[in-house]
């Protein structure tokens, strides 16, 4: 899992690019996880949920999306790269390192933050105007156009829109089944079963409603893959016991 150095530094640029953006700021991913959970959490286990390393930040047309990639370039000087951006920062003092800093410098030494503009769809129009195809996750549309779906949080000192539970945990079922990096999904393992087990809803609940937003395709994906050490692994990041992390995936895995 993450350093501290790594989700301490993402935070405090996710701090950076929320104080730049106009309200209300849709925050998506890893970090809408913490804010979802990390008060319920916090109680039960007497330390904060773990956070993210990558920053998440919805759009529903493409005017806002340009606003604030403009401003993650011309403000805070991080680099694009295919349809993210991102800047490297030391391993060990947290500070920004250029581009040919970090080249001669072994791999080691520092770690990408990466920054996601994610929009709610994707066609030629868009596409057209961005100059490239960015990520999209059609689920944001009931996020952006039904409140039922979003709840609202004070963070930095701005109002933030999260998806509500049962959108972040249909995102994350799809995106733990594209996983091609070990850490990468476990953290999803990690992050759907604290949405179940430390969230506002019944566990019974979450999981029957957030499968409804997730294909049959998708399921069946999701019941195939073994993730025995992926389970492992969360039980010991999240100091939960080894049958309770079980139990939450093979409750989503039931047909």
């Amino acid at each position: 899992m993450y350093k501290d150095i790594e989700t301490e530094t993402s935070y405090k640029y996710l701090s950076k690019v929320i104080s730049r953006l106009k309200e209300p700021i849709r925050i998506l991913g890893g970090w809408a996880v913490f804010f979802t959970v990390n008060s319920s959490y916090q109680k039960q286990m007497a330390r904060m949920y773990i956070g993210s390393r990558d920053i998440d930040i919805g759009f529903n047309s493409v005017n806002s999306f340009k606003q604030a990639t403009s401003i993650l370039e011309k403000e805070l000087n991080f680099e694009f790269i295919s349809f993210r951006y991102f800047k490297n920062v030391h391993a060990e003092t947290g500070k920004d390192l250029n581009d040919s800093k970090s080249k001669s410098m072994p791999q080691h030494m520092f770690f990408p933050i990466y920054v996601d503009p994610i929009i709610s769809y994707v066609d030629k129009d868009v596409k057209t105007k961005l100059g490239f195809t960015p990520i999209d996750e059609p689920l944001l549309k009931l996020v952006f156009e039904n409140k039922k779906y979003r709840r609202e949080v004070k963070e930095f000192g701005k109002r933030l829109l999260l998806p509500t539970q049962e959108i972040l945990l249909a995102t994350k079922l799809n995106a733990a089944v594209f996983r091609d990096k070990e850490h990468k999904r476990y953290k999803d393992i990690c992050d759907i079963v604290a949405l179940c087990l430390f969230g506002e809803m019944p566990i019974d609940n979450i999981i029957k409603t957030g499968k409804r937003f997730v294909s049959k395709d998708r399921l069946k994906r999701f019941r195939d893959i073994d993730f025995e050490q992926d389970i492992i692994n969360c039980s010991k990041v999240l100091g939960l016991e080894l049958n309770t992390v079980n139990s939450v995936i093979n409750r989503i895995k039931e047909r």
